[in-house]
């Protein structure tokens, strides 16, 4: 996990907290609090917004009195790394183009790599950026 970036150190002990609190240590579980740990109110929510016991994400937190435009974005995108959860009734809102319109972008992507792994991996430069390199 070392190769992540997080939001500061907040972000990362929110990550390894819940990481140990979970059964199952996989990218659903590694992409899901990584991305719900990026801001601080979806940190201090997080018992709304996954159920412990039950080992499941609770979309009836998405209309938590504590939720902002930001807030919003972060846990749809958890939510739809968990299990492709979209709702039904604004699938539109789970685009990229509403969810990435935010100051959290750049750890959005990152969560995007910790759940697909295998298809996020640093691609070689192309013989052009090679040319150019030299």
């Amino acid at each position: 996990m070392s190769e992540i970036r997080f939001n500061g150190s907040a972000h990362r002990d929110f990550f390894l907290e819940n990481m140990n609190k979970c059964r199952v240590n996989d990218c659903y579980h590694r992409a899901f609090f990584y991305v719900m740990g990026i801001a601080s109110e979806t940190r201090a929510n997080i018992n709304q917004m996954f159920d412990f016991k039950n080992d499941c994400i609770e979309p009836d937190g998405m209309h938590g009195g504590w939720q902002t435009s930001g807030t919003v974005r972060v846990c749809r995108l958890a939510f739809n790394l968990w299990n492709g959860y979209t709702d039904m009734d604004s699938p539109q809102s789970f685009t990229p183009e509403d969810l990435f319109c935010c100051e959290f972008a750049p750890y959005f992507m990152e969560g995007i790599k910790v759940r697909y792994p295998e298809y996020c991996r640093d691609l070689p430069a192309s013989r052009k950026q090679n040319e150019r390199l030299r």
